[in-house]
C-alpha cells in the first residue's frame, strides 16, 4: 500500500504561505494567542478604544471598502455591470430609510442578520474554492458543504439561546432572544456528532485515496474554532471581536488582493490597478481602504455615536444629530457601503467568466 500522498498539488488560492497566514490560518493564530496570554484576556474582556481602532476600523470597516477594487475601481467589471453598481447604493439607501422609519431596532436587527448571513456565506464560498477539484457528486463533498452551515449556524443559535452573552453584533438586542437555555447541551452535542461523522468519513476518504485536501480541512476546522470559541466557549467581547472580525475581514481583503494580482497580469488592465496588486503596491492598496474606513467612522462618531471622538479630531466641526427625522436619513446613508458590500459580495463572485 502506498504512503499518504502529501505532495499532491493542493488547491491553494494563491500559495501555501499566503493562504495559511491570510485566509485559513487566522483562527488558529488567534486561538494560540488567547491561550498563551490568558491573564491579559481575563483582565480585558471589553474592546478598548485603541483595539477598536485597530480591529474594527482597521479590519472590519476597511474590508468593506476593498470591494471597490473588485467592482467600481475595476474598469472592465464596472463597465459590464454599470447599471447594477450605480443603482444599488440608491436602492439600499431608500430601503434603509423606509426600514429605519419603522424602528431603529428593526433597522439594526435586519442589518445584523444580513451580516451573519454574509459571514456564513463567505466561509461557504472559500470552502467551495478549496473543494473545486473534488467530485461534486460524492457524498463527502455534499456533506462538507452542508457541514459549513452547521459549523456556523449552531453557535449563532446557541447565542440566541444564551441570555448571558456580554457581546453584541451591532447594538444591544439586535438578535432575537430565545432564552431556550435547555437546548444548548443538545445543540453542542449535535455539533460534536456532526464533526465526528465528518472526521470518520474524511479519514476513510484519505485512506482510500491516499491524499488529503489540506486547505479544505484547515478552512473547516478553522471555521469551527472561530465560531465556537468566539461565540460559545468564551464569553468575552474582545475575544469575540478578534475571531469575528479578523477571521472574516482579513481573508476578504487578501482574496481581493489575490484577484487583483491575477488581473494585473492581463495586458488590458490599467497600470495604476496593476501596481496596487503587486507586492510593491500593497501598502498603497491597504492605505486607500484605511483612509475610506477612517472617513466613514469619523462621520459615524461625529454625528451618531460620539464614542471615540479622541481619534477623530478632524470631524469635530460636524454636529451630533438629534432629530429622529434626520437620523432616519443619515444612518441608512452611512450604512450604504456596508449593506452594498453584503449584496455585491453575494453577486459579483458568481460571475462565471471571472
Amino acid at each position: 500500500m502506498s504512503e499518504l500522498n502529501m505532495h499532491k498539488k493542493q488547491p491553494w488560492v494563491f500559495s501555501p504561505p499566503v493562504d495559511i497566514l491570510g485566509i485559513v490560518g487566522i483562527p488558529f493564530i488567534i486561538t494560540a494567542i488567547v491561550f498563551l496570554f490568558p491573564d491579559f484576556f481575563a483582565a480585558h474582556e471589553e474592546v478598548s478604544p485603541l483595539l477598536w481602532i485597530l480591529i474594527v476600523m482597521g479590519v472590519d470597516v476597511s474590508h468593506v471598502y476593498s470591494t471597490l477594487f473588485r467592482t467600481y475601481f475595476e474598469p472592465l467589471t464596472f463597465k459590464k455591470h454599470r447599471q447594477f453598481l450605480l443603482l444599488l447604493p440608491v436602492v439600499v439607501w431608500f430601503s434603509g430609510i423606509i426600514l429605519y422609519t419603522f424602528g431603529t431596532l428593526l433597522f439594526w436587527r435586519v442589518l445584523a442578520y444580513l451580516a451573519v448571513y454574509h459571514f456564513i456565506r463567505q466561509q461557504y464560498g472559500f470552502l467551495k474554492i478549496y473543494m473545486r477539484n473534488e467530485d461534486k457528486d460524492s457524498w463527502l463533498y455534499k456533506y462538507s458543504v452542508c457541514l459549513i452551515y452547521f459549523i456556523t449556524g449552531i453557535p449563532v443559535l446557541i447565542w440566541h439561546c444564551s441570555p448571558d452573552r456580554i457581546f453584541v453584533w451591532f447594538v444591544k438586542n439586535d438578535f432575537i432572544s430565545l432564552h431556550f437555555t435547555f437546548l444548548i447541551p443538545y445543540l453542542k452535542g449535535l455539533l460534536a456528532l456532526l464533526m465526528l461523522v465528518y472526521i470518520a468519513v474524511e479519514t476513510y476518504s484519505i485512506g482510500k485515496n491516499r491524499s488529503i485536501n489540506i486547505p479544505k480541512n484547515l478552512l473547516l476546522f478553522g471555521t469551527l474554532i472561530s465560531w465556537y470559541m468566539g461565540i460559545v466557549y468564551f464569553n468575552s467581547d474582545l475575544i469575540f471581536t478578534l475571531f469575528n472580525v479578523l477571521s472574516h475581514g482579513v481573508p476578504y481583503m487578501v482574496m481581493i488582493w489575490i484577484y487583483g494580482n491575477k488581473k494585473s497580469k492581463q495586458p488590458v488592465t490599467p497600470k495604476w490597478y496593476s501596481f496596487l496588486f503587486r507586492w510593491q503596491g500593497i501598502l498603497v492598496y491597504v492605505s486607500i481602504i484605511l483612509i475610506c474606513s477612517f472617513a466613514e467612522e469619523g462621520l459615524w462618531d461625529s454625528m451618531i455615536w460620539k464614542e471615540h471622538s479622541g481619534y477623530f479630531n478632524w470631524f469635530r466641526f460636524i454636529p451630533v444629530i438629534t432629530s429622529q427625522a434626520l437620523l432616519a436619513i443619515v444612518v441608512p446613508l452611512l450604512s450604504v457601503p456596508q449593506i452594498s458590500h453584503y449584496i455585491i459580495d453575494g453577486y459579483i463572485w458568481r460571475l462565471k467568466e471571472d
